[in-house]
């Protein structure tokens, strides 16, 4: 056996791909904890925990940046503020003020807004 062979290893998205002298071997990358039934929406943000939903600050339609607050919801009699991870335009909002929402509940959908320039 040699010791001292080496290996290439490549990422692409969700898979990698380890190049050895006998062929090459892909491995799927898995979420280490999912919440069972709960598959979110491209562009999706979910709540991170059970609560109510105090205050929605956005609009379908409305350009948002990225660390910009769109949802703020009381959760362990806290507040905690939901912000667009990156710039782009809400396509969807799902949820109401006053609303009780669980753990992984899709709150609203970010579509990129450059998805649709060419």
């Amino acid at each position: 056996m040699d010791d001292d062979a080496s290996s290439r290893v490549t990422r692409s998205g969700a898979h990698l791909y380890v190049q050895v002298a006998r062929g090459t071997v892909d491995f799927e990358l898995v979420p280490r904890f999912v919440a069972p039934g709960v598959e979110l929406a491209v562009g999706g943000l979910s709540a991170p925990m059970p609560g109510v939903i105090i205050e929605v600050r956005v609009v379908v339609g409305q350009h948002v940046v990225a660390g910009e607050t769109l949802v703020v919801m009381e959760a362990m009699k806290m507040e905690h503020v939901i912000s667009a991870p990156s710039a782009g335009i809400v396509s969807e909002v799902f949820v109401t003020a006053a609303q009780q929402v669980d753990n992984g509940t899709v709150l609203l959908t970010i579509d990129d807004e450059y998805a649709d320039r060419s």
